[in-house]
């Protein structure tokens, strides 16, 4: 990378920052409810929540720092490489994560909504409906999603152990799949860990 690149890359990076303040500056107060301790990015790109972005520059000066220090001392190839690779995904994220503000904000609220009816036992009426006062069905739901817990296991550790062969918006998308996939492992093993509540609570009125 010759110097006018590093150049470029600096004026990138001051175009972001006036976007990054835009966009923390007009966040609603119903943004930052919905978007607290809300993690908006894979844990390989930066350890950040919340609805504000303003943290991820401080890593992406660092990324720049670090890349021009390499450059004055003459490093090239594969440490290079991947030193500006990390900076052009992390750059991305944010960029993207900008855009989708407003949907995950709105996806927050629509599941916030239909949640508040559904408290108690009915939180998990897809279940409840036609299996809650029977163990036995009880115990085949249990075993369906334990392997569907298997299963996302296993995807996860598949996604991550590919990872590497993506570069740019494509290496971003499968780091937002695995994200993904790991909110419906957590949701997976908060449904297998009712079924199991209601199983003992079955079993115990029959004692």
């Amino acid at each position: 990378m010759k110097n006018p690149q590093l150049q470029q890359l600096k004026q990138k990076l001051a175009q972001l920052e006036q976007q990054v303040q835009f966009h923390d500056a007009q966040l609603s107060a119903s943004d930052k409810k919905w978007l607290n301790n809300r993690s908006r990015f894979h844990d390989q790109l930066f350890d950040q929540q919340g609805a504000t972005l303003g943290g991820c520059l401080t890593v992406l000066n660092k990324d720049l720092k670090q890349i021009e220090q390499m450059l004055s001392l003459g490093v090239k190839g594969d440490a290079l490489d991947l030193a500006c690779q990390r900076f052009s995904n992390r750059f991305e994220a944010v960029l993207q994560a900008i855009a989708n503000t407003p949907t995950v904000a709105r996806g927050l609220q629509q599941t916030a909504r239909r949640r508040s009816h559904k408290r108690g036992d009915s939180q998990y009426q897809w279940i409840a409906r036609s299996v809650m006062n029977s163990s036995h069905q009880l115990y085949d739901e249990l075993r369906k999603h334990q392997n569907w817990d298997n299963q996302l296991q296993q995807k996860i550790a598949q996604l991550e152990q590919n990872l590497d062969i993506y570069q740019g918006k494509d290496k971003i998308e499968q780091q937002n799949i695995i994200l993904q996939t790991h909110q419906r492992l957590g949701k997976c093993r908060q449904a297998i860990s009712y079924i199991e509540q209601r199983i003992a609570w079955l079993e115990k009125g029959r004692d």
